[in-house]
């Protein structure tokens, strides 16, 4: 025989061997039947068991269950007992409850455990859950708020009979904070449909969040945490469409409160809302906010990110953004619309005009100037204008009295109007003013030209310059006096060789009549080793420049081409890029352009000097004469030198056809995959500078051929790289048309190339093309079986990760939603005649109309839903052109889509229908279709479109009408025989009371005294049955229930359980009999489900009938047992019973 102790032991290395075997081959545990098994299984969770085997046991249950057959075996053997009694336990089992949780995880998972007749886990095990996870001292706590919050989802009606939603609000409101974004998401899922909505009180549970911001007298860091976690948890709330709509709820009653609360006089509750709506309305803080919050004047002169438009942002925005639809615009529309009907700008106004807090009045004139620009942006000129206005803070500025509001009053409107001036101002500096001229070249404007200007003025006025002038700037330039580059005046250098150099006459006189060019262009020699050794810093990147500014000084005359020849500069570097040729001669000790000088030595600048002498054709001439592009070609194929590959590429330059071309040519279809894709990016960087650029059409028919050619790339990097660039450059339609009739072959790329191959619809020698090959109906038949519904998938993903940006942490490596919806085959198709007769003629738009005008007001099916909401989207899409609103209109489908966005009771189909009205306000016809409905669209100042839209009565869009909560069920206890003697009512008296901690106190006591006297009544299994029925269906705390556990003397195993259910099944038996004999079953039950406790009186009055004898508060002391013959206690004898019976009904 083995002691305890060796045997745990074995039945855990036994468990672990299985568990294993079941990881290495899942197959196992499909063909293994969890009834046969259990038997084994089942005695190691027995209360002679270790908490570490019963552990194992749990563990091992968790990895064989498979389906719900296995759930039904399991129950058969009463699991839920034993994990009621492993929930219970004090904290030197936490293994146990660990894995106790994670099985109660894993049978909430399984397929069908979410079916309402199919339920398997049990209130009483949830209920055990519920006490651990509002238990702040349990390590547990966490994993079983999870647990709860995965329950939101699964099984909300469980959870809300389990009292689990009050805990999970809780947590949501306290903490932790860190918990909170995910269950926020789990009750934003809740809200979205009525099914499932309607568990809520409305105005009364989610509104717990906000009880942070009318808190008067908190104080201290935990105050500050809990403001700021209910700011961010408000904040994922309104920016969803379900959080926006409940809200809603009793006339915006929640969202007035928030708007009041900025009055609240505590400091920290002012900030976090004022940060909130910061957050809210998509209000990016610019650089000097810190500044002017610290005491600088307010300022909107750098707002934004201020710098310099590069090619990359061309690039990636080609459209302009007045031609663009933005959802994200539209969703800030009606929150702004929403926000200022809740009377946020009164109580902006309210804060600014309080003295006392000069930062935040300052705050408050930022947020109140954005908010004001966000109204004339992207909301109608009615609604603005009325936003505008500022009676209040008006009649404060221009009141008669001296009070230190109206000064305050006074800065604010101030502060609003030099903010809304300078940002003004500023996005004229930045080129990002919405002019609709067309332009040359985008990237000069506006600044850009001014330079130019001022260069070529100053460029004229030093080519005239006199003989002792020009003389004496030569001196000055100390180049004739020392060979010491460092004491040289690059400064002067530089302005010589852009003006007076230029001049002929002032460049021979000095090659031939001074020492200053031979002196310069010796500096360059890399053989001598003096500008090829000095260490690259940003101080020393001059010479570089100079280099540059000589060479290109030199090939402007004639003159300076024969002295650049005859000099020894461009021959040496000939001689270094042969050094770097295996083939080309004898090694060499010290190589030029080794590695280590190209990192850290100006040795790299050679390639940026040859780079400015392939601008010119005297410049390449020379090239050629010294054979510096075959040298170029053979460093292409060396295979450790791909920083040389890479300077030469990004050096060169490109306007002319030869030599340049060729070679990055030989780079994007080199051996290397890294220069593939280095050269596929500097294509796609030249394709920036030559979109919209006023050169000819070859300039970029070239490149965009070259470009071709990488989508054919055995690299899916390079090829991938290839079509991304390639769909963004093809937003322009010039450069569309030019790859169109290049007419490539796409179809290798499959779904990748689909996009690219979806731009082509916007014209119609695309659209003939892609009708060649068969490409437009494949796909109409693919986005009508599923292509829609992946669209609305992935546009969701986008719309919550662009919305929710300083949440839950999404995929950082893809590039931020802008707003813009992305394309979508049936909008790409309608922008051309010969698409719309195609799509007329596939017969999909009617049978969309027939669905939505079907299933506008589903609220069950989820399928249907989702369904919905591709068919809204493609229609939407199809509206959003002026081509395909003929469509809308031959359907009159606009008054079911405006139905759905204002009586749907789903939230998120409500929004999904508001965005598809913005698309359909992309048009100025559309805009009229829709103010016949009661829908108001936003233009621009030119009165041109803008996809934005909005209610004309907000009330019609945002209402949604309240609920009454579902009773709760009867109570099993009620249902259960009555307790036959005295003892049985005193115990159940006293544990009833254990619920409430005023009385909890003297229950113990009593239930102490009982047992001391009446051992073998907690032995009985009828009366532990009942125990566990007050557990499953009333609240008690975690150390309550485990005393009341560890009150029974019944050591829990497979038999004592059985014992325990058969006592419960004859009490339920009997029950039903006194209940038929009583002939009241009916009645109360019904009673009950329709008005909740308004049988209370009677349910008692039938348990408590039949009981033999009876307590009386006088003796704490005494318990007498009942006497034989005792008659039944009058009803009015037990009347104290009735305030005490009430806790089991709590």
């Amino acid at each position: 025989m083995h002691d305890p102790q060796t045997l745990a032991l074995e039945r855990l290395k036994a468990m672990d061997s299985i568990v294993e075997a079941v990881g290495r081959q899942v197959r196992v545990k499909y063909e293994l039947v969890l009834s046969d098994v259990l038997s084994s299984i089942m005695p190691l969770l027995a209360e002679d068991s270790s908490t570490t085997v019963r552990a194992g046991a749990y563990r091992l249950l968790r990895h064989l269950v498979v389906d719900q057959h296995d759930v039904y075996a399991l129950h058969a053997r009463y699991i839920d007992l034993f994990l009621v009694r492993s929930l219970s336990r004090d904290h030197h089992s936490p293994l146990e409850k660990e894995q106790s949780l994670r099985l109660i995880r894993l049978l909430l998972s399984l397929p069908g455990a979410d079916l309402e007749s199919i339920r398997p886990i049990p209130c009483s095990v949830i209920r055990a859950v519920v006490a651990i996870a509002e238990s702040p001292e349990e390590k547990m706590r966490i994993m079983a708020l999870e647990t709860l919050g995965e329950l939101l989802i699964r099984d909300l009606p469980l959870l809300s009979h389990s009292s689990g939603l009050r805990v999970i609000l809780q947590a949501l409101s306290d903490g932790p904070h860190d918990l909170s974004p995910f269950l926020a998401q789990c009750f934003l899922w809740v809200m979205d449909r009525p099914g499932y909505r309607k568990w809520l009180r409305p105005g009364v549970d989610v509104e717990i969040v906000l009880a942070a911001f009318t808190e008067v007298n908190g104080r201290g860091q935990s105050q500050e945490e809990r403001v700021r976690a209910a700011a961010r948890i408000t904040t994922t709330f309104l920016k969803s469409w379900s959080g926006i709509m409940y809200f809603n709820l009793n006339g915006k009653r929640a969202l007035r409160s928030l708007v009041d609360s900025l009055t609240n006089p505590s400091q920290v509750i002012r900030d976090a809302l004022l940060d909130m709506f910061f957050n809210i309305f998509n209000v990016k803080t610019p650089a000097w906010y810190a500044a002017s919050m610290a005491g600088s004047r307010l300022s909107g002169s750098n707002r934004r990110s201020a710098g310099p438009i590069t090619h990359r942002d061309v690039l990636d925005d080609p459209v302009p953004a007045h031609e663009k639809i933005n959802l994200i615009d539209q969703y800030l529309s009606v929150l702004l619309l929403i926000f200022i009907d809740a009377g946020l700008v009164e109580a902006l106004v309210s804060v600014a005009a309080d003295s006392k807090d000069a930062t935040t009045s300052k705050k408050v004139s930022l947020l109140m100037g954005e908010i004001l620009q966000l109204a004339n942006r992207v909301l109608p000129l009615s609604y603005a204008a009325q936003a505008q206005t500022l009676p209040r803070l008006f009649a404060l500025t221009t009141s008669f009295d001296t009070s230190q509001a109206r000064l305050a009053a006074s800065s604010t409107l101030a502060a609003v109007d030099t903010l809304n001036r300078n940002q003004s101002r500023g996005r004229l500096e930045e080129g990002a003013s919405e002019d609709p001229r067309p332009r040359s070249n985008s990237l000069d404007d506006p600044l850009k030209r001014g330079q130019r200007q001022v260069e070529s003025t100053k460029m004229l006025a030093g080519m005239q310059i006199d003989d002792s002038h020009f003389r004496n700037r030569l001196l000055a330039t100390q180049v004739l006096s020392t060979k010491d580059h460092t004491a040289w005046n690059v400064d002067i250098v530089l302005e010589l060789l852009e003006g007076p150099l230029l001049n002929p006459k002032r460049l021979d006189e000095a090659m031939r009549a001074s020492k200053f060019m031979r002196r310069l262009l010796g500096f360059f020699h890399p053989f001598s080793y003096r500008y090829s050794e000095v260490k690259k810093t940003k101080a020393t990147a001059k010479f570089t420049q100079l280099g540059c500014t000589l060479v290109n000084t030199l090939v402007a005359s004639p003159d300076g081409v024969r002295y650049l020849a005859e000099d020894k500069m461009l021959r040496q570097i000939a001689d270094c890029l042969v050094q770097l040729d295996p083939l080309g001669g004898p090694p060499v000790s010290e190589v030029v352009l080794s590695k280590q000088r190209m990192e850290n030595t100006l040795a790299s600048g050679y390639f940026e000097i040859l780079g400015t002498l392939t601008k010119s054709v005297e410049g390449v001439k020379l090239l050629d004469q010294f054979k510096v592009f075959t040298s170029f070609y053979r460093i292409s194929e060396l295979r450790s030198r791909e920083d040389l590959v890479k300077a030469i590429i990004e050096n060169v330059d490109y306007t002319m056809d030869g030599h340049p071309r060729v070679f990055l040519s030989k780079a994007l279809t080199s051996s290397y995959k890294h220069i593939r894709i280095f050269a596929t990016q500097h294509l796609s960087h030249l394709l920036t500078t030559s979109t919209n650029s006023s050169s000819t059409a070859c300039a970029q028919e070239w490149e965009i051929r070259l470009l071709l050619t990488q989508i054919y790339d055995p690299s899916p990097e390079v090829c991938k790289l290839a079509v991304k660039v390639l769909e963004r450059v093809c937003r322009s339609l010039d450069t569309l048309e030019i790859v169109v009739q290049m007419r490539p072959s796409l179809d290798h790329l499959g779904e990748m190339g689909t996009g690219l191959l979806t731009r082509f619809l916007s014209t119609s020698i695309g659209v003939r093309y892609l009708h060649e090959i068969g490409f437009i109906q494949r796909e109409l038949d693919e986005w009508y079986d599923e292509r829609n519904a992946i669209y609305v998938v992935q546009l969701e993903l986008q719309l919550a990760s662009a919305l929710h940006t300083d949440q839950i942490s999404s995929d950082t490596s893809k590039s931020p939603f802008n707003g813009t919806p992305p394309s979508h085959f049936y909008g790409e198709l309608v922008k051309t005649d010969e698409g719309c007769e195609m799509l007329e003629e596939s017969g999909h738009f009617p049978e969309f109309a027939d669905f939505i005008r079907q299933h506008a007001m589903e609220e069950v099916d989820s399928d249907i839903i989702a369904k919905l909401k591709s068919v809204l989207w493609a229609v939407g899409q199809v509206g959003a052109t002026a081509g395909g609103l003929e469509f809308i209109d031959q359907e009159f489908i606009l008054e079911s889509i405006i139905d759905i966005a204002e009586e749907s009771p789903v939230y998120s189909l409500r929004g999904t229908a508001y965005f598809v009205l913005g698309l359909i306000s992309s048009t100025l016809e559309g805009i009229e279709m829709l103010e016949e409905y009661g829908w108001e669209g936003v233009t621009t100042p030119l009165g041109s479109a803008t996809g934005l839209c909005v209610p004309m009565e907000l009330e019609n869009f945002v209402y949604t009408p309240t609920w009454e909560p579902p009773a709760p069920p009867v109570p099993e206890a009620l249902l259960l025989a009555t307790p036959k003697s005295h003892l049985e009512v005193e115990a159940l008296s006293a544990l009833a009371n254990l619920s409430n901690h005023i009385l909890a106190t003297k229950a113990s006591k009593a239930l102490a005294r009982l047992k001391q006297r009446h051992r073998d009544l907690f032995s009985s299994p009828r009366l532990y049955y009942r125990a566990l029925e007050m557990l499953a269906n009333h609240h008690y705390r975690l150390a309550v229930r485990r005393y009341i556990i560890e009150l029974f003397d019944l050591p829990l195993d497979e038999e004592v359980a059985a014992r325990v259910m058969d006592a419960g099944e004859e009490l339920r038996v009997e029950g039903e009999k006194d209940r038929d004999e009583a002939g009241e079953v009916g009645e109360e039950e019904m009673g009950w489900r329709k008005n909740g406790g308004a049988v209370l009186d009677k349910a008692v009055k039938v348990i408590l009938e039949g009981v033999e004898g009876g307590f009386s508060d006088e003796d704490d002391d005494e318990v007498s047992s009942p006497e034989e013959g005792a008659t039944v206690i009058p009803l009015q004898v037990l009347q104290p019973l009735l305030s005490i019976k009430g806790f089991l009904l709590h």
